[in-house]
């Protein structure tokens, strides 16, 4: 039984055939955490193909000093986690961040930058992400809680807010656009909303939602405030959403140019991969991770 207290339960499982529990100093780990679970990736590096994924959801979760605790059962059941990985990266999912541009930006004021945008409390580390094609830093905290426990797994990991990843790699997609795309990235309990031109990131902001009606409240409100008109703005979903869900259904209803988006598939994938949803699991199976 792999729950403990019921706090952790698995998900989906694809472990291609070539994954080598011997040969894991040529592969990369991906980790994305956040109080919902934890999604682990493997990229074979040199093939720059990736050949296996791991979900776990938590239930009564509600802050990252738990699932410190959890990890000693994911070390257990994963298939994946104790290995000896040549790149360990690991994406941390909250709203603890902000972004600055890069030329205003000093390294010895990043706490009082993010403080200033962003509530937090405990014992933590703050990082710094850098978005390149806006010349920015995005910077962001880590409770040492969760660092430690990660630290005794792998000697060296690269951590990263998940919405460094998110923008960068959006921006990248659209770069050769000219349009004001809105996108919308979804997770169970909150989505991040951007509205991206060209090369400019316009907006970025995260909403917190318990319902559809909820969903569609705040996505409105953003389109009212930014003047940008349902009938006509091309809307993008991404991330945890299908189209027969609550979320996609009452979109519909009140905007009328969407549609699912895709990850940017500059990598490989095995062929049991290929049944994941492209537009699914949009900032774990990214690039922007291996030289980020």
């Amino acid at each position: 039984m792999i729950a403990e207290n019921n706090k952790i339960a698995p998900g989906i499982s694809f472990i291609d055939e070539a994954f080598d529990s011997t040969k894991t100093v040529g592969y990369h780990l991906i980790i994305q955490i956040d109080i919902n679970g934890v999604k682990l990736a493997v990229k074979e590096i040199h093939k720059n193909k990736y050949i296996a994924f791991e979900s776990y959801t938590f239930q009564n979760v509600y802050d990252f000093d738990t699932i410190a605790d959890l990890i000693n059962i994911l070390v257990r059941e994963s298939r994946l986690v104790q290995h000896n990985y040549k790149l360990v990266s690991c994406i941390i999912v909250n709203s603890i961040s902000t972004i600055v541009p890069a030329p205003l930006f000093e390294d010895s004021k990043k706490i009082v930058y993010l403080k200033f945008n962003a509530a937090f409390e405990g014992d933590n580390t703050v990082l710094v992400d850098d978005i390149k094609n806006i010349d920015a830093k995005n910077i962001f905290a880590i409770p040492n809680v969760l660092k430690t426990k990660l630290a005794s797994l792998y000697s060296k990991i690269d951590y990263h807010h998940f919405s460094s990843v998110l923008i960068e790699s959006l921006l990248l997609q659209n770069k050769n656009q000219t349009i004001k795309k809105l996108f919308v990235h979804t997770q169970p309990s909150h989505f991040e909303a951007i509205v991206i031109e060209g090369k400019k990131l316009l907006f970025y902001n995260t909403f917190n939602y318990f319902t559809a009606e909820d969903f569609i409240y705040y996505l409105l409100f953003v389109c009212e405030q930014l003047q940008l008109n349902p009938e006509i703005i091309e809307t993008v979903l991404i991330g945890e959403v299908e189209k027969n869900s609550e979320i996609y259904v009452i979109a519909q209803k009140y905007i009328r140019n969407i549609k699912l988006g895709e990850r940017t598939d500059d990598a490989d994938y095995s062929y049991q991969l290929h049944t994941l949803p492209k537009h699914s699991y949009f900032t774990l199976f990214n690039n922007y991770l291996d030289n980020g």
